[in-house]
């Protein structure tokens, strides 16, 4: 088997980085807790704040936190800007700069949280894929908007479908490759037909 250049294979790697970064951004905003799940190993941990204590726990923990918020949750958005990968073989890190929008209930009004901050992640490859291994947010900065600012009756917004942070959302049933199951554990997303 010929072996494969060292720059190219770390370009693959880092594709692979990036996919399974934008991946949990999708999911996460979607109320995808099967794909949530399989894009970290069975052993990995997340520290994110008051959902897991300010300390890491397990990703079951912090799936289990993150589902009990989501009924609190209008609307959710988290886009990567910035993205900073070191990779040593079947091992990586990365620095990933997100900005993050949150509408949520708040007793008799809706409130904005806006957060700009960084996903501090450890990733491994094992039997060719590559999933988180440890996972922390760290908070630049945030805006908290009480009550909430989202006006939807502007003509550029106005009759347009609105996004849902669960399976209502328009792209449910938009897409059909996009929406694929989450793949088993130890597969990739290439061994999908």
């Amino acid at each position: 088997m010929p072996t494969r250049d060292p720059e190219v294979q770390e370009m693959l790697d880092e594709f692979a980085l990036r996919k399974l970064v934008h991946t949990y951004c999708r999911a996460v905003d979607r109320g995808d807790f099967a794909r949530l799940r399989s894009l970290y190993h069975r052993d990995a941990l997340d520290s994110h704040g008051a959902l897991t204590g300010s300390s890491p726990g397990t990703v079951t923990e912090f799936l289990d936190q993150l589902a009990a918020t989501r009924p609190y949750i209008r609307s959710m958005q988290h886009n990567i800007t910035t993205v900073n990968f070191a990779i040593s073989g079947a091992r990586a890190e990365g620095e990933i700069y997100t900005i993050a929008t949150h509408t949520v209930a708040g007793g008799a009004r809706d409130v904005d949280i806006v957060v700009g901050g960084r996903y501090l992640d450890k990733y491994e490859n094992r039997d060719g894929t590559w999933k988180f291994v440890e996972r922390m947010i760290v908070t630049d900065w945030a805006h908290v908007n009480d009550p909430s600012s989202v006006n939807f009756s502007h003509p550029i917004t106005a009759g347009t479908p609105l996004g849902a942070p669960d399976e209502t959302d328009p792209s449910h049933g938009f897409f059909a490759l996009l929406n694929r199951p989450a793949p088993p554990a130890g597969h990739s997303s290439r061994n999908q037909a």
